[in-house]
């Protein structure tokens, strides 16, 4: 019998609008991964638009990971998610530079 291992990180996909009409979900998503108190890794592959309340979220999910001592890493963001996070000025904020 083999014991399955448990995760050492956790991974949460943005979707194709980390917005303002997406957020409340998103932000549930994101809830329940902090929970885990696991190192997240965020998947912004298809993020095809993002707003400053997407950002903000994504922001203020980075800070609280981080403050329970795990980390957050990216999985192949997107250039529109690059893009939307210079253009507001956070792409240094979420480690997008």
């Amino acid at each position: 019998m083999t014991l399955k291992k448990t995760p050492k990180k956790t991974t949460v996909s943005l979707g194709t609008a980390l917005d303002i009409v997406n957020a409340s979900s998103l932000k549930v998503r994101l809830e329940n991964a902090l929970a885990k108190n696991l190192p997240v890794t965020l998947v912004g592959d298809k993020v095809e638009r993002a707003d400053t309340a997407g950002l903000q979220l994504i922001y203020s999910f980075i800070k609280k990971v981080e403050q329970q001592g795990c980390e957050v890493t990216w999985q192949k963001p997107s250039d529109n998610l690059i893009q939307s996070s210079e253009v507001l000025g956070m792409s240094e904020q979420l480690s997008l530079a």
